[in-house]
């Protein structure tokens, strides 16, 4: 058969199906990405498999693995879909007021109460036609659904970032320390002594607990701190010390805004933290999209107008 006629039997949404596939090796989670029923994309699993002449993925105990020529067809036909992508999103002309978009952001309960809490009321403002679903951040994760173009903004730890893909930094932040106000031990000032001796409230991200920031800072400082609970995400902390006696270190700008609605008081830390910087991310192959050029200079404005050294 003629080259241009098996093109003809391969269209642009076989080979969505194929590189979804391909990626996840699972039907199920590939119709779930997708947005499309279990049997449809057996279907079209069925099809590429005809077409191809290839199981592609076949059984292996409860998992599915590629055939050698499946492994030969998963770089090229993301690269594929990544020109089409950048192609047909070239839209310099997107008009905020008008438009329809949904957009899919993966960024931390303190990112989205310190930042993204306002771009959010901008947007619905200037973009009334705009949705927003907030994902949750965890990061073994976050750099896979941005390969995946899952994601259209992913807001992470400078020092976490994937190089692949541009970025903007958007946060420059600070530590405090908080401590509920009945705290018996520290009451006008925090010593070196006292926050060594006392529990820690600490942040440990996703199923594979990873830690915080801060966490991160004192490891590389050699600083041992005796930890006492752990939660998924800053936001969380502020509430776990109140009527405890116990600390814990969070970046200012969500300190300072819950110390304005729980018992809580502020301390420099004791020790010499670095700054939190967080950048946001999209996909390359959207470097040119109108709605994300647009929603990413929303991100980068309403950092500068609160005052974060971007």
């Amino acid at each position: 058969m003629p080259a241009s006629h098996r093109l003809r039997r391969l269209d642009l949404n076989l080979l969505v199906a194929l590189e979804a596939l391909l990626t996840l090796r699972n039907v199920t989670a590939a119709a779930h990405r997708l947005h499309v029923t279990q049997p449809s994309m057996s279907g079209s699993l069925a099809r590429l498999r005809d077409y191809f002449g290839d199981p592609l993925l076949t059984p292996a105990g409860r998992r599915l693995e590629l055939t050698p020529l499946a492994e030969m067809l998963l770089e090229p036909v993301k690269e594929t879909l990544e020109i089409v992508e950048r192609t047909i999103s070239l839209r310099p002309e997107f008009d905020p007021a008008t438009a329809r978009r949904h957009f899919q952001i993966c960024a931390s309960e303190s990112t989205v109460l310190t930042l993204l809490a306002e771009v959010i009321r901008r947007v619905e403002v200037l973009a009334p036609g705009v949705t927003i679903e907030l994902l949750p951040s965890d990061p073994g994760q976050i750099e896979e659904r941005l390969d995946r173009r899952e994601l259209d903004l992913a807001f992470v730890v400078e020092h976490m970032l994937n190089a692949t893909h541009p970025q903007a930094l958007v946060i420059n932040d600070t530590f405090h320390c908080i401590v509920w106000t009945g705290h018996r031990s520290v009451k006008r000032r925090l010593s070196l002594e006292q926050y060594l001796s006392l529990g820690h409230a600490v942040t440990r991200y996703g199923f594979d607990r990873r830690p915080g920031f801060e966490q991160y800072s004192m490891d590389r400082l050699g600083v041992q701190r005796r930890v006492e609970i752990s939660c998924t995400t800053p936001a969380l902390l502020g509430p776990l010390v109140v009527g405890t006696q116990r600390i814990a270190t969070v970046p200012t700008r969500l300190a300072q805004q819950q110390v304005q609605v729980l018992p809580l008081k502020l301390f420099r830390p004791p020790i010499d933290i670095p700054p939190l910087r967080i950048v946001v991310q999209w996909h390359k192959s959207r470097q040119s999209d109108g709605a994300t050029c647009w929603l990413r200079d929303q991100v980068v404005s309403v950092a500068r107008e609160l005052g974060y050294d971007v």
